[in-house]
């Protein structure tokens, strides 16, 4: 055979020791060891090698997990800390001061001013409105006392449990119902004003605003009890954990009704009563152009330029209206429906989810906040009654810190402040 021929490579001295496997077999036999129970040793021997390069690889693709999860923790502490120690009190005290002139300038305009019915019920709606929203703004500040809420006292862990989400949820659906109830409002005086004085009149809208305030109260009262109080870390403290539902498919399922309520379903009704406004007043708006167009040429020069500038007054309010109602249902949209989608899809209850989601989380959280101080911002922006109504607060203001500041400055210099404002206010548009 070939092998006879065969000489090996090492020395003399490493050929003792280190002997073939074809003499190791020979060995074995001789010395009475079968063969099959070497073979099977050296299988077992492999076996092992590969068992061990096996658990080399899974131990280090575990290090690189953790150190993928510890980056995914760092970045996600950055975006807590930017979004709620940041990002959130900025919203909530612009909320709470945007609101607190909101009530301020519509109770001064309301109490000064004879009103008409449908002043009345639009100044009802838009009170109520501010003031949800600014009690929305104070409930968010214990939110923001603990950010981390492991280690807790056991007050905080069951006002966290129990009764953040449902006072949070239900005013913020208040507020959501209370623009509808607008929105319906402002519906039926355009498309509908022959029944406006009996279907929208104050009595009817303040039962409406108690219903708006009711209904999510007693829609939210279940999430009272999703969640639990439970023992911190190591025992140290209290914090809070979702209760194991006995059928999560039927929680589930009235998730998906609470949000059809409080978000989906007015996100709906907005766009169509906007909608239906809007080409309203485009249909109207055209007919009055037809008539005016047919009145030209009975009427002389003079009238017919008063008309035109009375005429070019209406548009422009028209105009300022239906922007108004556009961006209010745009900015409802934007900052209400990434709430829904997160409720819809966020199951875990206290328990973190994965990166992505905590930053969904947070961008949704911070649109909702903002949107509790964007009304003033539209009203101050398309509404010039609302300027002004901001205007005299300001004034007032202005002339109560100088009534008080007698001891410092001559209430002369609180007279010529007035003065000005006074020159300032005649040449404002």
């Amino acid at each position: 055979m070939v092998t006879e021929n065969f000489e090996p490579l090492c020395d003399d001295s490493t050929s003792e020791h280190t002997p073939s496997s074809s003499s190791t077999l020979h060995q074995a036999t001789n010395e009475g060891v079968s063969p099959v129970y070497l073979a099977t040793e050296l299988i077992s021997d492999s076996q092992v090698m590969a068992e061990t390069t096996v658990n080399m690889y899974h131990n280090n693709t575990t290090v690189q997990q953790q150190h993928q999860e510890d980056a995914a923790a760092a970045h996600l502490a950055i975006v807590n800390d930017v979004a709620y120690r940041y990002l959130m009190p900025i919203f909530i005290t612009a909320g709470i001061l945007t609101n607190l002139l909101n009530v301020v300038m519509l109770g001064r305009m309301r109490h000064h001013q004879q009103q008409r019915q449908a002043q009345a019920t639009t100044f009802c709606y838009l009170m109520w409105l501010a003031l949800t929203d600014m009690l929305a703004s104070i409930a968010l500040v214990p939110a923001l006392v603990h950010v981390d809420r492991t280690h807790l006292s056991y007050g905080w862990a069951f006002y966290y449990a129990h009764l953040e989400l449902p006072t949070l949820n239900s005013l913020t659906s208040a507020s959501v119902y209370i623009v509808v109830g607008l929105s319906v409002d402002r519906y039926i005086a355009v498309c509908h004003p022959r029944r406006y004085q009996d279907v929208s009149a104050p009595r009817l809208a303040v039962i409406r605003i108690t219903l708006s305030l009711l209904v999510p109260a007693l829609i939210y009262i279940p999430h009272s009890f999703y969640l639990e109080v439970v023992s911190g870390e190591g025992g140290v403290g209290w914090t809070y954990e979702g209760v194991e539902m006995a059928t999560p498919g039927a929680w589930h399922a009235w998730e998906v009704v609470v949000e059809l309520c409080h978000r989906m379903a007015p996100a709906i009704l907005l766009v169509l009563l906007n909608c239906s406004i809007i080409y309203t007043f485009k249909k109207v708006t055209a007919r009055r152009k037809n008539i005016v167009t047919k009145n030209d040429s009975v009427n002389n020069s003079s009238s017919n330029a008063s008309k035109k500038s009375e005429e070019g007054g209406k548009s422009q309010q028209e105009r300022r209206l239906i922007y108004l109602l556009v961006t209010i249902v745009a900015t409802f949209l934007l900052t209400n429906l990434p709430a829904t989608v997160l409720a819809l899809i966020d199951t875990a209850g206290a328990t973190h989810g994965s990166f992505s989601l905590e930053v969904y989380r947070a961008v949704a959280n911070c649109l909702e906040v903002l949107s509790f101080s964007l009304n003033f911002v539209l009203y101050f922006i398309f509404v010039p009654g609302v300027r002004q109504g901001l205007q005299e607060a300001v004034k007032a203001v202005r002339v109560t810190l100088c009534g008080l500041v007698v001891n410092t400055v001559p209430s002369q210099s609180c007279f010529i402040s007035e003065n000005n404002t006074k020159n300032t206010d005649s040449t404002e548009v």
